[in-house]
């Protein structure tokens, strides 16, 4: 099932039941950004206990940061404030996970996922692990109702499941 627009922001999630157990429901999910696919490659995910935390209503996701004075910051120096909040200035630990999607499978395999709001808009800044630094890799903005009628959708997805 894909939610969203691919090309701009999305979430492609398909439930495989063939990989459950009785306690875990299983599948795949890859977030979309400007047509790029996060993770890069296929893994498994745990929707019983991704999506509820995804989902939480204090997660990043569901409830991104409101700051105006950050929002209109340039690219690269809001890239790096996100950054800094999260991992500290020397990147040496998670400090503060209010801005970082929650979303494990995909930092698992290095990238970080930074989430703004202005009130009415949202960034999304993805940040790729390299050499123990962290670089921005994508970045997309849109409309708070574009954003959270892809959240809502993946919200509708995990209400079926339970």
């Amino acid at each position: 099932m894909v939610i969203g627009e691919p090309y701009k922001f999305g979430i492609i999630i398909e439930r495989m039941e063939k990989w459950e157990s009785d306690s875990f429901k299983n599948g795949i999910m890859f977030l979309l950004i400007n047509g790029e696919v996060y993770p890069k490659d296929v893994r498994t995910t745990t929707f019983n206990c991704e999506l509820a935390e995804l989902l939480d209503e204090n997660s990043a996701m569901r409830s991104p940061i409101t700051d105006k004075e950050l929002y209109v910051l340039e690219s690269a120096e809001l890239f790096e404030k996100l950054a800094d909040f999260t991992y500290g200035k020397d990147r040496d630990a998670l400090y503060d996970t209010a801005y970082l999607l929650p979303f494990h499978e995909i930092n698992d395999t290095g990238y970080s996922i930074f989430i703004i709001s202005d009130g009415e808009n949202i960034r999304l800044m993805v940040g790729r692990w390299q050499d123990n630094e962290i670089i921005l890799d994508n970045e997309i903005e849109m409309t708070s109702q574009e954003y959270f009628e892809v959240t809502y959708g993946l919200k509708i997805f995990y209400t079926k499941l339970k």
